[in-house]
């Protein structure tokens, strides 16, 4: 794999002591050997992550520390995704950028998480406005060592079960239209995650934004090469253990 190919992976949804927790920490093991250009983190990569003292688990300060020692050696962009809070405001020092709505690395080349696209889903907007805001930071640092763990486990299932007549079927036009806005030169290539499921979509203005696969499901990821064609496979076949 030449050392200019960009790695992006999506929703990996890792939670604490399991098996997907050990596959996800072997694969960066495997990256951090053989480095890529960069490495993009589209969010959801924790089932549910809160970078406040009280609220974190091993695996989320294992991630950062893998982030650190990397950062200097290749490009690590992270965008925050419906389940991750506050990591920007923690956290700079561990990537080459993060961002909590998306990030243009260059003109035509955007990344997002994708939770955002969809404006008819005015619950989880409401639900991220409440989250997303110093007031409630405030508040979960104040009580993290009272309410800590009763708070993580109802975010988590707010996340879960708020928007469920929203995740039945993929929003094509709500994705066209975010994709098609004036504020997007012609031609643009998005990258999205938050749907799980691989799609390409190409719009006549020549942008084509493309979906990725949830890696929880087949451990898949989407490597965007120098000469700007795309591969989506499980990690294992790009990066073979043995």
């Amino acid at each position: 794999m030449k050392n200019t190919d960009c790695i992006l992976i999506a929703d990996c949804h890792i939670r604490s002591h399991s098996d997907r927790e050990s596959d996800f920490f072997a694969m960066l093991e495997q990256i951090e050997k053989n480095p890529p250009g960069s490495v993009i983190f589209l969010g959801d990569i924790f089932e549910l992550w809160i970078a406040l003292d009280g609220y974190e688990s091993f695996g989320h300060l294992h991630f950062i520390d893998w982030c650190r020692r990397n950062r200097t050696r290749f490009e690590i962009g992270f965008i925050e995704g419906n389940h991750e809070f506050y990591i920007r405001e923690k956290y700079q020092d561990a990537f080459s950028w993060t961002s909590n709505r998306g990030y243009c690395k260059t003109e035509n080349l955007h990344f997002i998480h994708g939770d955002l696209i969809n404006r008819a889903d005015r619950n989880y907007l409401l639900l991220r406005c409440l989250i997303r805001n110093p007031f409630t930071r405030f508040l979960l640092k104040l009580f993290a060592c009272s309410i800590g763990p009763h708070c993580s486990d109802l975010v988590r299932r707010k996340l879960k079960n708020t928007n469920l007549e929203y995740k039945r079927q993929l929003p094509v036009r709500a994705i066209e239209e975010y994709s098609c806005q004036p504020d997007l030169s012609a031609g643009s290539l998005i990258f999205a995650g938050h749907f799980h499921e691989w799609h390409r979509f190409q719009y006549d203005n020549g942008s084509v934004t493309m979906i990725l696969p949830a890696w929880e499901n087949k451990s898949e990821i989407v490597v965007y090469h120098q000469d700007k064609t795309v591969s989506v496979a499980p990690w294992k076949d790009l990066y073979p253990t043995a």
